[in-house]
């Protein structure tokens, strides 16, 4: 389930420029988080704008029924990005997980003056070449709606990861008028199929490029769905 689910402070200043060029709005949605179809979390995901010119992507996932409650389950991902080009670049990344049978913690830093990764996970301490573009796995979502508000016809990103950057792609997978808790939507399909795992989500342009579905299926057939319950533009910018 952390590989879905589905980094709040820069390490510099970067130019207010590139903030201009964001093509997805600030907001903030609330998701159910299912596994093989029965709740077991709710699930908070906020793009804001900071005073700084940067965007926060902030997702949490606190346990509401089940082992998941029981357990004490909180989740807090954050990513920090700018805009270049219309494309996200993250700048800090970080990932808690807080579960009474063991915590969990990663840190990605992100040098763009010296081009270097530095990202900390459990005992792993990597460092490795940074390249233009490079985002981690939570903000992939922001990049997936990106290029789908550009009409893009290739979905390639550079995701840095536990021990360096890997090459990701997506697919288109057609157009559908889907239901969720916050209504009937017409949503866009990306799909990424893997050995081990499949992921597709579903993204509503009348919400902005939110997407409104994000699906996770394991090879043994569990899966993990969020479903979007209700979302809002943001209404103010903290600072940093």
């Amino acid at each position: 389930m952390r590989r879905l689910l589905l980094s709040a402070f820069c390490l510099f200043l970067p130019s207010l420029a590139a903030a201009d060029d964001a093509p997805i709005k600030p907001f903030t949605a609330e998701y159910q988080t299912l596994r093989n179809g029965k709740e077991l979390a709710v699930t908070t995901l906020e793009l804001t704008r900071m005073a700084d010119g940067t965007y926060r992507l902030r997702t949490n996932t606190r346990g509401t029924s089940g082992l998941a409650k029981m357990s004490g389950l909180d989740v807090l991902e954050e990513s920090s990005v700018r805009w270049i080009d219309g494309r996200p670049e993250t700048l800090r990344y970080e990932f808690t997980q807080e579960v009474a049978f063991g915590d969990k913690h990663r840190l990605g830093e992100f040098d763009h003056a010296n081009q270097q990764v530095h990202m900390m996970d459990g005992k792993s301490d990597a460092r490795y070449p940074l390249v233009p573009w490079t985002i981690e796995r939570h903000a992939l979502t922001l990049a997936l709606a990106a290029d789908l508000s550009r009409d893009a016809t290739t979905f390639e990103y550079k995701v840095a990861g536990k021990k360096g950057i890997e090459d990701v792609r997506y697919t288109r997978c057609g157009t559908q008028n889907l239901s969720v808790p916050a209504g009937n939507f017409e949503a866009s399909c990306l799909e990424r199929v893997r050995e081990k795992r499949s992921s597709r989500s579903w993204f509503a342009p009348i919400l902005g490029w939110l997407p409104i579905i994000i699906e996770q299926v394991e090879k043994k057939g569990d899966t993990v769905t969020l479903k979007l319950v209700s979302s809002q533009p943001a209404v103010q910018s903290p600072n940093p």
